[in-house]
């Protein structure tokens, strides 16, 4: 039997069934004679979608797609790539960043998701691969045309193929946040992470975990032969394991 991802209503049914594990699986422990500590996973931490973000989406970032993508990184998920999703998605994806969405504050990561895609968009979040996808909603069908959501494909195709620079760099930002958004192009994280450092070493105290604010990053992209999975993820975690050590 093929599994459905969840929709908002199994969302909300799932955030209440969290919030009752958590108080399940929490606990109060003495930690001396006079004092005692709340320990467990927080309400937060088991669902993800209920974390309240304060974040301003940077300039340079101009679609709504590359808001997205900004947005959910640092919480484990990305959005379904295009050519796996309904085409339509291109034509959220592809628009225009509206300035009053460009500050979020404060608001829950799930309404974040539900107020970019606007009222044409229904979201959806697969449980398992924390992926996220949008459907236009059937009222709204009747607006585009099969033509429309073409030409949207390849503009949001050819928006993430073309995007070779990014900066300036805004204090908080992190590289592999940073080549998230950029794109992949067909490799790990990692190898990406290191090719862009790699092609940027005034822009970086030594450590591709030490980005400097204000900097522009040339994000041309290389040849990704030319470093394989396994040493690309060596020179990360010896440059985060170095990064720690220097705190």
């Amino acid at each position: 039997m093929k599994r459905k991802p969840l929709t908002l209503t199994t969302l909300m049914v799932l955030g209440v069934s969290s919030l009752s594990l958590a108080a399940e699986i929490s606990s109060v422990i003495p930690e001396s004679r006079y004092v005692s500590v709340q320990v467990g996973a927080t309400p937060v931490q088991l669902n993800l979608l209920e974390s309240i973000i304060s974040i301003h989406i940077p300039k340079q970032l101009e679609t709504i797609g590359e808001a997205l993508a900004y947005l959910l990184h640092p919480y484990g998920l990305r959005l379904l790539n295009t050519e796996e999703a309904l085409p339509e998605q291109a034509l959220l994806l592809s628009l225009a960043l509206p300035d009053p969405h460009r500050t979020l504050d404060p608001i829950t990561l799930l309404d974040a998701l539900k107020l970019l895609g606007g009222e044409s968009f229904e979201v959806t979040i697969n449980p398992v691969t924390r992926i996220v996808s949008y459907a236009l909603k059937k009222d709204y069908k009747q607006f585009v045309s099969e033509a429309e959501i073409k030409q949207a494909v390849k503009n949001w195709t050819q928006k993430k193929e073309t995007v070779s620079h990014y900066g300036p760099v805004n204090k908080g930002e992190s590289l592999s946040g940073i080549v998230t958004v950029s794109g992949l192009k067909g490799m790990t994280l990692d190898q990406r992470m290191v090719q862009v450092f790699q092609a940027n070493p005034n822009a970086f105290l030594n450590n591709m975990n030490a980005l400097k604010k204000g900097v522009m990053l040339n994000l041309t992209l290389q040849n990704p032969t030319t470093l394989s999975t396994s040493s690309a993820s060596r020179i990360v975690d010896k440059h985060h394991r170095l990064w720690l050590e220097k705190r």
